[in-house]
């Protein structure tokens, strides 16, 4: 095998692995990539035949030509900046490959492979990526240092290829493990970047979430068209243990005004009010525990909160409130969003009371005599609340869920689904129920957001997904509470939460690894940075204050009752202090940093020999002040030994005998000579230690 056979190769697979995730990132179109990927094997099956002729210069010049065209029409499509410049690098790089004739030509084609799988890293968010970062590791070291050992034997006019075999096994298997370990704690220390990944079309896992649910308009199938998916929406981690038997409800955004078929998004009425730090305030009742969410990139501005929230703390200055209670953010969040929240016992509904019979909630749009006489009818007289509850099981019980609306006409919805087909989804028995309340003298307005979520025992928190959008009712009763939730919607047609099974125990464990990894990789930052270094600080106090017992106690901190977000915290008791909270990921990266230099140190440290031996021995007496210049011989080396350390001399004069035999008698050690000299060492530096 020659060298230049053996370059092309190395090549060739590095250029196969290095833009493997670009599809499944959304990022670039499967048929792309096909076409290069069999190139790359067309490649490496002719460099294994080794051919003395390659795509010489000038035709690589006429491709690059042909290219030309397809670019700019590539620069013209929907796909932005991004995927014409990939194109563009793989149809480099695969030309390149072919032209491999100087040595300066195979650096070139290692940049622009180098360049994909910059490209594949930079639009990748799924933690499978790390394997795809070991793989890579591994070619990119074997072909630096096949690079670096073929051109030493090419310099010395040695082309054989028996020679170009080198163990290296070993050395790949420390230097992978070294060098992702260093990557641990670089990661650690190193500045966060606010958007560290490139743009495409997909959010680099090849899914881009909808929601339809929460934007200025709705329709009524728009939550319908989101139950489908099994993809996460948030997840929440209450403070002080789980209830899983409970019933979540997350309300998200609120619609006024109906006109054919589609809702119209309540007004904003300005920024909600902010107490000390970054705590918003929606209600004045007082939290009774507190909770946790993430909340992923929904495409849409709207902060999903219980409905039980009277207190949020962001990560953020501001939170705006529509006329119907619903909060939301300045922009819509292109990554994870934390956010804390005080949950009070019973619902918390914000929204403003009716104003007059001008009032968005009592805006008659969309009712028709049927709906108004329907309405009259089955609510019949009585207090509000009653007359609503009336509504609310009517709808319930003679009304079925379905998502098949096939056939049916657009014209009137709402009156088809009351009257000829008694069946449709949570949308239509929603607007249903505000309608016939409107039609009634009863504001009410139409709420949409999440109902229920699995609870994940791995580690206490809900999972919220997709397929948990739903939409209910908000009616204002006057003089009997205000706000009340009320949902038509049949048992059949609400969220279900997760049930009991293999299969869901395993998207479970795999939710929890996927949720660290967002939690301590992707969205990993500086207060994340901020609290590890002020939990070592807390550590290295404690340590310290233990060689200062009889002094004062230090007083306490003003900073030390804020919490992570900026917000003083008097409600929530203070745990004690200990150990830093570190990120499970984290603590397994230092350990195995800690295990690999200890190997690198085995395998660094020199074997002990006799002549190792007997060095240690001379140290270790000149330590204690005895004399013995380079030129004091071996059995005055002993006697000061036995006159300093009786206890010593028989395994100090062991030592020496073992050193004699291998410097002035040129005798090998045996293994079993080594494993004698060994004991009679430590033995010696034993008794030396304890005698001292």
């Amino acid at each position: 095998m020659s060298f230049g056979r053996q370059k092309r190769l190395l090549l060739g697979w590095m250029a196969l692995l290095a833009p493997v995730p670009l599809p499944f990132n959304d990022v670039l179109g499967w048929p792309a990539v096909a076409l290069y990927l069999v190139g790359i094997l067309f490649f490496l099956r002719r460099a294994s035949a080794d051919p003395p002729r390659w795509l010489p210069l000038w035709g690589m010049n006429v491709l690059g030509l042909a290219y030309l065209p397809l670019f700019f029409f590539d620069l013209l499509g929907r796909g932005g900046l991004v995927r014409p410049v990939l194109h563009l690098c793989l149809f480099a790089v695969l030309v390149k490959l072919f032209a491999i004739v100087r040595e300066r030509d195979k650096w070139q084609a290692s940049v622009g492979i180098f360049f994909l799988f910059l490209a594949a890293m930079g639009t990748s968010v799924h933690p499978v990526i790390v394997l795809y970062l070991a793989g890579f590791l591994v070619l990119a070291l074997v072909l630096l240092t096949r690079f670096a050992f073929l051109h030493v034997l090419s310099g010395f006019g040695r082309e054989d290829p028996t020679l170009a075999r080198i163990p290296l096994r070993g050395f790949l298997t420390l230097s992978t493990l070294a060098i992702l370990t260093l990557a641990v704690p670089l990661f650690l220390l190193l500045p966060r970047v606010r958007a560290p990944f490139i743009v495409g079309r997909g959010g680099g896992g090849g899914l881009t979430l909808e929601a339809a649910g929460f934007s200025d308009q709705v329709t009524l199938d728009s939550i319908g068209r989101i139950r489908g998916s099994r993809e996460v929406a948030m997840r929440l981690l209450e403070e002080g243990g789980a209830n899983p038997d409970r019933e979540m409800r997350f309300k998200a955004a609120t619609y006024g005004v109906y006109q054919d078929g589609t809702w119209q998004r309540s007004p904003p009425r300005g920024n909600l009010p902010r107490e000390r730090g970054v705590r918003f305030r929606l209600g004045p009742a007082k939290p009774s525990h507190w909770a946790t969410i993430w909340l992923q990139p929904l495409h849409s501005s709207s902060l999903p909160l219980p409905v039980e929230t009277t207190l949020v703390e962001p990560r953020t200055p501001s939170l705006m409130i529509d006329e119907g209670g619903a909060v939301s953010l300045a922009i819509s969040p292109l990554e994870v969003t934390e956010y804390r929240v005080g949950l009070a016992r019973t619902p918390v509904l914000a929204g403003l009371a009716p104003s007059g019979p001008a009032d968005p909630s009592l805006n008659l749009r969309g009712v028709t005599p049927r709906i108004s006489s329907l309405a009259a009818e089955v609510m019949g007289q009585g207090p509000a609340a009653e007359r609503a509850r009336r509504l609310e099981s009517h709808l319930t019980e003679n009304y079925t869920y379905t998502l098949d609306f096939v056939g049916r006409s657009p014209e009137n919805p709402i009156e088809d689904f009351l009257f000829r087909y008694h069946s449709g989804q949570c949308e239509y028995f929603a607007s249903s129920m505000v309608l016939m309340l409107r039609s009634q003298g009863i504001p009410a307005r139409l709420v949409t957001g999440f109902l229920g979520g699995e609870y994940n025992p791995f580690e206490g928190y809900y999972i919220v997904r997709e397929n948990n959008a739903h939409a209910w009712v908000e009616a204002y009763l006057a003089g009997e509470g205000g706000w009340r939730i009320f949902d038509p919607t049949p048992p059949a047609g609400r969220p279900e939460d997760g049930r009991e099974g293999g299969m869901l125990l395993a998207r479970q464990a795999w939710d929890f690894v996927l949720f660290r990894w967002d939690r301590y990789v992707l969205t990993f930052g500086l207060y994340d940075q901020i609290r590890i270094f002020g939990g070592l600080r807390e550590m290295w106090n404690d340590l310290w204050s233990l060689f200062k017992r009889g002094e004062k106690p230090r007083p306490a901190d003003a900073s030390s009752g804020l919490d992570g977000f900026g917000a003083a915290e008097p409600d929530v008791p203070k745990a004690p202090r200990g150990l830093p909270d570190v990120p499970l990921p984290v603590a397994l990266g230092l350990t195995l940093v800690a295990a690999a230099a200890w190997i690198l140190y085995l395998r660094l440290r020199p074997p002990l020999t006799a002549t190792v031996a007997y060095r240690r021995l001379r140290r270790r007496l000149g330590r204690t002040g005895v004399s013995l210049p380079a030129s004091v011989p071996p059995l005055t080396v002993r006697r000061e030994a036995e006159a300093r350390y009786p206890a010593a001399a028989g395994p100090t004069a062991r030592v020496i005998d073992f050193y004699l035999r291998e410097s002035f008698g040129g005798q090998a050690l045996e293994d079993e000579d080594l494993e004698a000299l060994k004991a009679a060492l430590t033995e010696a530096e034993k008794k030396m230690r304890k005698a001292s």
